[in-house]
């Protein structure tokens, strides 16, 4: 990651120097969030690499899925204080061998979830004054086995084979232990309170109400430097957490005109999210115990402009994001599973790490429309999920 830090901050001092024109179009920049068990629940960062305020008020919607699986298992955080001291000073994989779950105080969680994620956005974009515009979102998802032919490469079979004779080995996961194309997710936090989801199971998780700010820095767009700030608003319905969310997020975005309307663009964008703001219910499930999110994405868009103001690009984006839960929390935290492989911890030892996802995306955009498809994949193996797709089409207004 270091890397792109040093590219970036080259790019910006404009050792290449600028001699083409810039084209200022904004290219769109697709939401490719984790559709993970948690995250679907409430709102996230969506970092936002366009370089000036829409025009044209635009409606664009768009499905993501992402296929799921974490094996059962249940957590353990003692209460005595003594029990934690002891129990910090053993390797994490063998702490259940030390803690009696049946007589030493404790607070407990268990958590399972198998299937494919589906999540359904739609937003409207109005600009309003010069600079600035708002976009409301509104946010869905649904539960499925994932069975073809209407998941293709999110389908637990695709996903295996391509583990047994492309990479990653023969089943690495153990996933072959257990029967494919399941749905469902259980979760039981601290409060014994529970999600319970199964297959065609539909949620609407909320809404998210963004400001987005474009300064006309003549400083920065003189290097081909353009810049913008947001402020993000999550209300969230469902009724596993009705709560508040509040964020703010801000981009820079490097321009590299090319003859015959070509540009390279990198971008990076950085995000935080307080998450629970203000709730609306004391029967919420206690998804995450960090209330700050922080998120950052990378972009690099290889953009080439077509005629009639037509456009094709291939973007790479890389994006991480702080843990769910406090890391120095795993330190007491006793797992107990069926290990059928190495990985099998990872329902719950994920959520005290930070995760990161890389996205390929390809978009097609004119001055009437713009489609896009993309893929999501974790080589850091988070697993929620483990592969995720989206494709969406956005329709601006005349």
């Amino acid at each position: 990651m270091k890397y792109f830090f040093v590219l970036f901050f080259l790019f910006s001092l404009n050792l290449f120097g600028q001699k083409n024109q810039i084209n200022k179009r904004s290219t769109y920049h697709v939401n490719s969030l984790a559709t993970h068990p948690f995250g679907v629940f409430f709102s996230r960062t969506n970092h936002n690499f366009k370089i000036k305020a829409s025009t044209k008020t635009s409606f664009n919607s768009h499905i993501s899925s992402g296929n799921i699986w974490l094996q059962k298992v249940s957590a353990f955080f003692p209460t005595n204080k003594a029990d934690q001291d002891y129990i910090s000073t053993i390797p994490w994989n063998d702490r259940i061998h030390f803690f009696d779950t049946e007589t030493q105080e404790h607070q407990s969680t268990q958590f399972e979830a198998d299937g494919v994620i589906r999540q359904y956005i739609t937003s409207c974009n109005i600009p309003f004054l010069k600079n600035h515009e708002i976009q409301l979102n509104t946010r869905m998802f649904s539960l499925d086995e994932g069975k073809a032919p209407f998941s293709i490469l999110t389908n637990d079979n695709v996903i295996e084979s391509f583990h047994s004779n492309i990479a990653g080995g023969e089943d690495p996961f153990g996933r072959r232990n257990y029967e494919f194309n399941q749905a469902k997710i259980r979760y039981t936090d601290i409060n014994d309170n529970k999600i319970i989801l199964n297959n065609r199971d539909f949620v609407f998780s909320g809404i998210d109400l963004s400001y987005y700010y474009y300064p006309n820095i003549n400083l920065f767009e003189k290097f081909g430097l353009f810049t913008n700030f947001g402020l993000q608003t999550g209300i969230n319905f469902s009724e596993t957490n009705k709560s508040l969310d509040l964020g703010l997020n801000a981009g820079l975005t490097k321009i590299f005109a090319f003859k015959k309307n070509n540009e390279l663009r990198l971008a990076v964008s950085l995000g935080l999210m307080h998450t629970s703001l203000a709730k609306f219910s004391k029967s919420n499930v206690l998804l995450i115990q960090n209330r700050f999110l922080f998120s950052t994405e990378f972009n690099l868009e290889y953009v080439k402009h077509l005629k009639k103001s037509n456009y094709i690009s291939l973007s790479f984006g890389y994006a991480l994001q702080s843990p769910f839960n406090k890391k120095k929390d795993f330190e007491q935290i006793v797992l107990d599973g069926d290990r059928r492989s190495t990985h099998w911890h990872y329902t719950f030892s994920h959520l005290y790490r930070f995760t990161s996802a890389n996205t390929l995306t390809f978009t097609y955009g004119t001055d009437y429309y713009a489609f896009w498809f993309y893929l999501r994949q974790d080589f850091l193996v988070d697993n929620a999920p483990d592969i995720q797709t989206g494709l969406g089409l956005k329709i601006y207004i005349q």
